[in-house]
């Protein structure tokens, strides 16, 4: 099996919707609406990419790039601000829920443990909502 390309796409929250950029590859950049729109686009800009290198002598296609989103902890608060923050602190991430909010506004930083704990609870809330039929 060979082995994929790491691709770390920052995305940032902008007052129109989102851009982002690649963090390995300087100049792959794009903009979104909404995240899925930011993500429709990236595809587009990693194939028109991804087909230059071919040009040149390369043999690529999409699939041989691990796409990596990342988003500030802020952000994806602010930007997902129904989630309330004290009852996903304790709930999913079983961590105190002004600690959490300092987290969140920027004001205490974070551990990387810190921050794959609340990934993960992050991961959590969108499976079990994922797994949901609602009746009518």
């Amino acid at each position: 099996m060979e082995k994929k390309n790491v691709t770390t796409v920052i995305v940032e929250k902008t007052s129109t919707g989102f851009s982002a950029y690649v963090k390995e590859i300087p100049g792959l950049t794009t903009v979104g609406g909404n995240l899925s729109e930011l993500k429709e686009n990236f595809n587009e800009v990693l194939q028109y990419h991804v087909d230059y290198l071919n040009e040149k002598g390369e043999s690529l296609t999409i699939k041989d790039f691990n796409i990596n989103y990342v988003v500030d902890l802020e952000q994806i608060f602010e930007y997902f601000n129904v989630i309330n923050k004290s009852a996903f602190a304790e709930h999913y991430v079983g961590i105190n829920q002004s600690l959490f909010r300092q987290y969140t506004k920027g004001l205490a930083s974070l551990s990387g443990e810190k921050m794959e704990q609340i990934s993960k609870g992050l991961h959590k809330l969108a499976d079990e909502i994922s797994d949901l039929t609602f009746a009518y």
